[in-house]
């Protein structure tokens, strides 16, 4: 047993001698020693080790090795680098790129593009305009589409004016990968130019086999600004003949070209354009028969009508109310209604009572009036208030004897079946009434009182937080602007757009309102790339994307 016991002590000796000899581990110089080893293995442990410690002191070390290494080696140096985030790399880094590499899947082509894509990547993080010309160069000429992806992003991190040239080239290139000009055209969104409004434009409609570059390309013409506007208003009026021609020698609907163009005229607050986006309220396409429905007439006219909110085009009311009790599609109708509530002006409130008690008898489930209820509830006072009551009062009789003046019946079993129809009608507008009425309860209780609105952000009931969020907009208070900030994580989409709507509204209007929401911005980055993928707030953060775009923009014009 002795002997056991003697030889367990040599041997617990031994690997602490062992231990002691190749240093500390969690000292860099330990693992620097192992960089000149002949085993390429070691020489990956070592970096890895390197990499976890990051340490910048040991980036000299890592860029000598980087001159020499090849293989696995040599992409794990630059994945160290990258690791350990220094600009002193970037020489090392840019005579480590390989030009001319071929695609291919054999391994050592493959090890070849990877590390090319690593150290493009990493030229992109460091931000230093010293690795704009490499990166162009592999934008252009790399055979493999994901090393041109790498360095396409990375010019637009490093937001250098000399690669708006290469990067339109490959934006438009129709030989390329379509993800690959998808990723060169937010890489001009990055960068901001003007000079990229051309290929930004093309883009915004041409479309190849099946792909379409709009979701990347509407952002890029937001991130820009207002110098996209001249070219769209003329798309919006009909005008640019070279793109007309073009649609149709494509069999583009020319409606696709003014339902994408008022988009993104009314994202960029462009005023001139509200008459055109009035004009298109009853748009029917040329030569068609009036009575026929047009699937792209109704997109032209419900895209006009959400540009119309966005611009808060007051002028556009009269429009948009005899446009909301006259169109018969719910959908439509219901984003006039909205349009109403965005432009947030109260003359609206008689066009929104008469097309909530305006729709088809035929409809049971009230679809084309349901928008009008619930906008009727985001923008009434206490006026609207009280007819709701009365409303309440009067229901469902009300909305059934409406209903079965518009009957016809010629024995009992058909006014049976008349009165069972116009009875599930009016529970539905018994329904509706009641699921909004919250909306109404809480004007009544804050009318115009902007620390009462603040208050009401954190209502249990969503369609209370949702009123709030649109009054303390409407009120214009910066006070409001932190609050609202925060109800932009609300987990419910109904609060969230409309603090959206006004943050944007009070940023726009007042310094005060745009000094408070710059120091909100790290929060909101952080917030964008939390919820990245998340398919609940897939939609509603594209609005939010937009939102820190406009406060860095007006931020850098000086409010």
């Amino acid at each position: 047993m002795r002997h056991s016991f003697r030889l367990l002590g040599l041997l617990v000796a031994a690997v602490l001698v062992s231990a002691c000899s190749q240093g500390d581990p969690d000292q860099p110089s330990t693992w620097i020693k192992q960089l000149s080893a002949k085993d390429s293995q070691k020489q990956i442990r070592a970096l890895e080790e390197l990499a976890r410690i990051a340490d910048p002191a040991s980036a000299e070390a890592v860029e000598a090795l980087l001159k020499t290494a090849e293989g696995e080696v040599k992409l794990q140096a630059v994945r160290t680098l990258r690791k350990l985030g220094q600009k002193r790399s970037v020489p090392a880094l840019l005579e480590a790129v390989v030009h001319g590499a071929p695609a291919g899947t054999d391994p050592a082509t493959k090890l070849t593009n990877e590390t090319n894509k690593e150290i493009a990547e990493t030229l992109g993080e460091l931000g230093d305009p010293a690795g704009v010309d490499a990166l162009m160069r592999l934008a252009r000429e790399a055979k493999d589409a994901y090393v041109r992806v790498a360095a396409v992003v990375s010019l637009g991190q490093i937001g250098d004016p000399r690669a708006v040239d290469v990067l339109m080239q490959v934006a438009t290139d129709e030989a390329e990968e379509t993800y690959v000009n998808k990723k060169a055209v937010q890489a001009l969104g990055d960068l901001g130019d003007p000079k990229a409004v051309p290929a930004i434009k093309k883009m915004l409609f041409h479309e190849r086999r099946g792909v379409s570059f709009y979701p990347e390309a509407s952002f890029a013409a937001y991130q820009i600004g207002p110098q996209v506007a001249e070219p769209l208003l003329t798309v919006l009026a009909g005008e640019d003949q070279a793109l007309n021609e073009w649609a149709d020698k494509n069999n583009v609907k020319r409606e696709a070209l003014y339902i994408k163009a008022a988009e993104i005229l009314g994202d960029l607050g462009e005023r001139r354009a509200i008459p055109m986006l009035i004009k298109n309220l009853s748009y029917h396409p040329p030569g068609l028969d009036p009575d026929i429905v047009d699937a792209f007439a109704l997109l032209v006219r419900r895209n006009a009508a959400i540009a119309l909110g966005k611009l808060r085009a007051k002028e556009a009311i009269p429009a948009l109310g005899k446009a909301a009790t006259t169109e018969e599609e719910g959908n439509v109708r219901a984003v006039y209604a909205d349009a109403l509530v965005s432009i947030g002006d109260r003359s609206a409130l008689p066009h929104l009572v008469k097309c909530a008690q305006e729709g088809d008898p035929m409809d049971k489930t009230i679809h084309a009036r349901k928008g009008c209820y619930v906008a009727l509830s985001k923008l009434g006072d206490e006026k609207t208030l009280a007819l709701w009551e009365k409303w309440e009062k009067e229901e469902p009789q009300l909305s059934a004897s409406a209903c079965m003046k518009k009957m016809a019946w010629s024995n009992e079993a058909g006014k049976k079946a008349a009165e069972e129809h116009c009875n599930q009608l009016a529970e539905e507008v018994v329904k509706t009434i009641k699921e909004n009425k919250a909306r109404l309860v809480a004007y009544g209780e804050c009318r115009e009182n902007v620390d009462c609105w603040i208050g009401k952000l954190k209502d249990s009931n969503k369609l209370v937080r949702e009123r709030a969020a649109i009054e303390l907009g409407r009120l214009g208070d910066p006070k409001a602007i932190g609050p609202l900030m925060e109800t932009l994580r609300d987990n419910d989409l109904e609060p969230r757009f409309a603090a959206i709507t006004s943050t944007d509204w009070l940023v726009s209007n007042s310094k005060d309102a745009l000094e408070a929401a710059k120091k909100g911005l790290p929060a909101l980055d952080a917030q964008i790339a939390e919820e990245q993928g998340k398919v609940h707030f897939a939609r509603v953060n594209e609005d939010l994307k937009r939102l820190a775009v406009k406060i860095r923009r007006l931020d850098r014009n000086g409010g």
